[in-house]
């Protein structure tokens, strides 16, 4: 069973492969962004995409999950935690005090607005199968189906 912590360069779920923008040696995969590609990965080998704070750091979400798609097995699924509607702004003051002036990363990108990621998932024929909160974080399963 293969499972990515995709955006999870610097502290991976625990059992998860890793995947990140950067080409840190200690990776286990790349996503290379220009290409919309995850680099020395098979198409429909991936059981389980986990991301846990990323979904607000990607600039077009539709070609990211359209990306992961390809990856996952039939039946594969997604998890998503990120910031709530109601919390999204004091993340982005957050991430501006950390990417900017704690751990300038210039490279990380995040919205500034909350996009509702739900709807996308749903268009490429995702199945929510799991919704939850844990305090500032909304937390969703999506079911990858043909």
């Amino acid at each position: 069973m293969l499972k990515i912590d995709f955006g999870s360069g610097y502290n991976p779920k625990p059992g998860y492969k890793t995947c990140d923008i950067t080409y840190a040696p200690f990776l286990d995969y790349v996503y290379d962004e220009e290409k919309n590609q995850i680099l020395y990965c098979k198409k429909g080998s991936i059981d389980e995409f986990y991301l846990r704070n990323v979904v607000h750091h990607v600039k077009d979400l539709p070609r990211l999950f359209k990306c992961l798609k390809y990856y996952l097995k039939e039946n594969g699924i997604i998890t998503i935690i990120d910031a709530r509607k109601e919390y999204f702004l004091q993340n982005v003051i957050l991430d501006i005090i950390w990417y900017r002036y704690v751990i300038p990363r210039y490279k990380i990108w995040f919205s500034k607005s909350y996009r509702d990621y739900s709807k996308i998932l749903a268009k490429l024929g995702f199945v929510k199968i799991d919704y939850h909160i844990i305090e500032e974080k909304e937390v969703s399963t999506w079911l990858k189906k043909l």
